[in-house]
């Protein structure tokens, strides 16, 4: 990967980002599995040629502090940031869960507070249980799992105006733990649709799905005139109609909202070399629905 620094950030925090030491232990890690075998595929291939600015890393460099403080826990009979692997398939997975102690397994996430609108993510309930699942397999039995959410867009003074918003910046989101079966059937299908997808070329390799491009539908809003706010969304323009004809003649209209991959335009790394996304930008509709 290619980092540019077009911001001129110091030095040392250009380096912090470009050398993150990351290296998974095994031939899948447990947060990859869970991921669109399109990304993973296209990552692999071309890792030389990608471009990311520095600038735009300062999140993920901030999620990765966080498992550094927590190394500062230093308590007996707790696990932080330690390695397991076992073998499915003939294929190493390996995972490296943040903390586990007393047979509860946390993770911990640097994120929005919408989580608590729209709940753990499917691939952050994913990796925790292929957490689990390694957990056990080396002996360690996991009763329980749970995220460990840190908004980084909380606001102590929105905190006091608004009712419903957090009371704090962290907060506790419980993860539903697998049948340990069921998640070594699970393993077992991704490693199996990452693999297919290795031997594929780039035009037919498997498309991400609506779900895991964070897919936004097209909205029609009906709004008073010259408000930002609408009074209603609909998804189609019919009942957009239908409902502004019932609204005082004259002062609502229909404000089209494009729908839109928010994955895709705003976070894939590898959308330049993705010809799916090539296809959805000519106008072309995708394999996946």
């Amino acid at each position: 990967m290619i980092y540019q620094n077009t911001q001129n950030l110091p030095e040392a925090l250009y380096r912090a980002i470009a050398n993150d030491p990351y290296k998974k232990g095994g031939d899948f890690s447990g947060s990859e599995l869970p991921g669109p075998p399109q990304i993973r595929v296209l990552k692999q291939r071309y890792d030389k040629k990608i471009v990311q600015d520095v600038a735009d890393l300062i999140y993920p460099l901030i999620g990765n502090n966080t498992h550094y403080i927590l190394q500062r826990m230093n308590t007996k009979n707790a696990l932080q940031e330690e390695q397991f692997t076992y073998e499915v398939n003939g294929y190493k997975i390996s995972g490296r869960p943040d903390d586990y102690m007393n047979e509860i397994l946390s993770d911990y996430k640097v994120t929005t507070r919408y989580v608590l609108i729209d709940g753990v993510k499917p691939e952050w309930e994913a990796q925790l249980n292929i957490y689990a699942f390694l957990l056990e397999k080396n002996g360690f039995p996991v009763k329980s799992a749970r995220i460990c959410a840190i908004f980084r867009d909380w606001s102590k003074i929105q905190a006091l105006k608004n009712p419903d918003y957090p009371k704090h910046q962290v907060a506790m989101l419980p993860v539903v733990l697998w049948d340990l079966n069921e998640t070594g059937a699970y393993i077992a299908r991704r490693i199996a649709a990452h693999v297919e997808a290795e031997n594929l070329a780039d035009d037919i390799l498997p498309e991400c799905t609506p779900e895991e491009r964070w897919e936004k539908p097209t909205k029609y809003a009906v709004k008073k005139k010259n408000a930002k706010r609408a009074t209603k969304l609909f998804d189609n323009m019919d009942a957009a109609y239908n409902f502004r004809g019932m609204q005082e003649k004259g002062k609502y209209e229909i404000e089209l909202r494009p729908g839109e991959s928010t994955r895709c335009e705003y976070y894939c790394v590898v959308k330049d070399f993705c010809q799916q996304y090539k296809r959805m930008k000519g106008g072309q509709p995708c394999q996946q629905k």
